[in-house]
């Protein structure tokens, strides 16, 4: 498997520094507060620091990832936010070795460093953000205050004048802005759906925010109460056929901006040893260097992937969309921004006539490298990091260096002053340390590795949705995570020889709802396993991997979000039980299924048959267009047009439809 690379040089390191596999083990946790210096004077506000000093932020991008740099003196540090330990790991660059852990109540997905040196993070499945100081770079970082944020809390930005910070909510879709000092809620905005991760642009006054889903970046004015607008960024394809088709896209989970080289007054690269290397690594250059060469200034760079489905009027000769235009269904693209005219720079995806092979079709995290005109890209599936060359209109196709990592990698950080990179690899557990300026392989180094026999089949199956060019799967690199980003789905509805399939969100929704697929033929999910690999021309998956990933997808959680249960969403409940409505007679309780098929009055002249299988509405509010032909973006377009086809609804008020979904909604 692709990312266990550098063993040997990783064994060396491992017994230079006298640490295990399970280091993160011997690491202190969290406890009282201690303090790294002097004690400030006592504010009324919770989130303000008690001490003075400590480690301070490295980056100039003021931009969350799952791995942030912070310096004291010569030393730098990584706070790694690790999701399957729920825990903040401080990592010693210099070191090369993990020195702190600070556990947390919830699985984090960003952290950033703020101006004072304080530590905000988002922890994902408790709809917060937490703020904690250092007290001492080997010390556990010391909580402060937390902050009720809308669901599913993800990416984090701070504004130029470090006055705000920015959170988005994935599965709320809404970004709030927050005070940086006391982090009470300044505005909150509604975004499209699965945002990801933010930025704000030099004057301060605009957010840039890509999605999971779909082929927008949204951006926000923060001084405005208007709503987000967006810039779309699907292209046309660039074929030698004449026929031009609009590509859509998705996978957009990191976006970057271009900076102006600002090269650090240091001299010594970060705790580097006498002899000029990282623990026995390979070396780093002493000192910072001069610009190169940069990319114009004010472009926005979104690496994801543009995507054909096909038409869902017609029956494709593949399933799963087809090659309408010489091009494979899913192909990579770093989209690049005007963000002064708000307009995408890149117009097509591009036709090499070469092989697609090892494509990064699951972009997970972007960092800048100003002195460079570069941009870092780390890409799960093929677990690597890849450096491309900015100054061209899809830097995807200007590669210059391709880095293997261990597996998931979530998080890149760069201290560009020291030409340095810290990539986080989430389903491993493991951080890369790599020299930009010299073409060695990257150091590789164990933080959280320490998992029951449950956890490693979990964590197995986790690397299979997520393995791109597994000939197992399918016959053109796509993986399970490909059409399910984060195991929920990616709002397509994809032409098949049947007819049109709207993909369906998989997490929190695999276990007890048999049979599977939208014609429910599949009873278990080893035997649709084994139909989807053959759909998707795989050769097909057998044995310990297998299981791994059937267990995966039978653990995979959903969403946590509030229960904003009320007195609409009460009446709404006893709406859907009515049996003259009839919505519970084949949604058992909601989340629950009747295990059988039903006419559902097909508004597609491609589809061959007329009954469609019974699927759960758990998270329905966020898995839209519904049915399995995609035919409505809305809930209350679903409950407005459906009768005699769905329960019967139409004899419903408008009252009445809001409370049936605001219920909905609940599930």
């Amino acid at each position: 498997m692709r990312g266990h690379v550098a063993h040997a040089l990783v064994g060396t390191m491992v017994a230079a520094l006298g640490l295990a596999a399970g280091c993160s083990g011997a690491a202190p946790t969290a406890g009282p507060a201690t303090g790294n210096g002097q004690a400030l004077e006592v504010s009324s506000n919770p989130c303000a620091r008690r001490t003075s000093g400590g480690p301070t932020r490295v980056s100039l991008a003021r931009q969350g990832s799952s791995v942030a740099l912070a310096s004291e003196g010569k030393a730098t540090y990584a706070y790694i936010a690790d999701e399957d330990s729920n825990a903040i790991h401080t990592f010693d660059v210099g070191e090369a070795r993990p020195i702190a852990k600070t556990n947390l109540s919830g699985a984090p997905a960003q952290v950033l460093v703020l101006e004072d040196g304080r530590v905000a993070v988002t922890l994902r499945d408790k709809g917060e953000v937490q703020i904690l100081e250092p007290a001492g770079a080997d010390k556990p970082l010391v909580g402060l205050c937390k902050r009720a944020v809308p669901d599913e809390p993800f990416g984090l930005a701070a504004t130029p004048d470090d006055s705000k910070v920015l959170v988005t909510s994935a599965w709320a879709h809404k970004l709030s802005v927050l005070d940086e000092g006391t982090f009470e809620p300044l505005a909150t905005h509604e975004l499209e759906r699965e945002p990801r991760a933010v930025l704000v642009d030099d004057s301060g006054k605009r957010a840039f925010i890509s999605h999971a889903v779909g082929s927008n970046v949204s951006i926000v004015d923060l001084d405005s109460t208007d709503k987000a607008r967006a810039v779309d960024v699907s292209v046309n394809s660039s074929t030698p056929s004449s026929t031009i088709i609009r590509r859509s896209g998705g996978q957009g989970f990191a976006l970057v901006k271009s900076e102006e080289a600002a090269i650090r007054p240091e001299a010594p690269a970060p705790g580097v040893t006498e002899g000029g290397k990282i623990a026995g690594a390979a070396p780093l250059p002493p000192a910072p260097r001069k610009p190169v060469t940069q990319a114009p200034q004010g472009r926005i760079f979104v690496p994801m992937v543009t995507v054909d489905p096909g038409d869902p009027n017609q029956r494709s000769q593949v399933y799963y969309g087809g090659s309408r235009d010489g091009l494979p269904k899913e192909v990579p693209i770093v989209s690049v921004i005007d963000a002064d005219a708000e307009r995408p720079m890149t117009r097509a995806a591009m036709y090499t006539g070469l092989p697609y092979s090892n494509e990064c079709l699951l972009p997970r995290a972007a960092a800048y490298r100003a002195s460079t005109g570069t941009l870092l890209v780390s890409c799960a599936g093929i677990d690597a990091m890849l450096e491309l060359d900015t100054r061209g209109a899809d830097p995807i196709r200007l590669e210059k260096r391709r880095i293997d990592v261990p597996s998931g990698p979530t998080g890149i950080a760069v201290d560009d002053g020291r030409g340095l990179a810290v990539v986080w690899s989430q389903f491993e557990g493991q951080i890369t340390l790599v020299d930009l300026d010299n073409q060695n392989p990257g150091v590789i180094v164990p933080v959280s590795v320490d998992r029951t026999p449950a956890a490693q089949m979990l964590a197995r199956g986790r690397q299979m949705f997520h393995l791109s060019e597994d000939l197992r799967v399918s016959n053109d690199g796509v993986s399970c995570a490909s059409c399910h980003p984060d195991g929920r789905d990616d709002a397509f509805t994809w032409s098949t020889p049947e007819g049109p399939r709207q993909t369906i969100m998989l997490a929190g929704r695999a276990s007890n709802t048999a049979p599977y697929g939208w014609q429910g033929k599949h009873g278990d999910l080893h035997a649709y396993l084994g139909n989807t690999f053959s759909r998707l021309g795989g050769t097909g998956m057998s044995g310990a991997d297998l299981e791994a990933l059937i267990t995966y997808l039978e653990k995979l959680q959903g969403p946590s979000f509030m229960n904003a249960s009320n007195d609409d969403a009460r009446r709404g409940q006893a709406l859907f039980n009515d049996a003259e409505i009839g919505c519970a007679t084949c949604h058992i309780e909601g989340a629950g299924v009747d295990k059988t098929t039903h006419d559902v009055g097909s508004k597609s002249t491609a589809d061959m048959d007329v009954k469609f299988d019974t699927p759960s509405l758990k998270f329905v509010k966020g898995t839209a267009p519904y049915f399995h032909d995609g035919r409505y973006k809305t809930i209350e377009d679903m409950l407005k047009a459906t009768d005699s086809e769905m329960g019967h609804t139409s004899h419903l008020n408008a009252q009445q439809r809001n409370q049936l979904a605001a219920y909905l909604e609940t599930l």
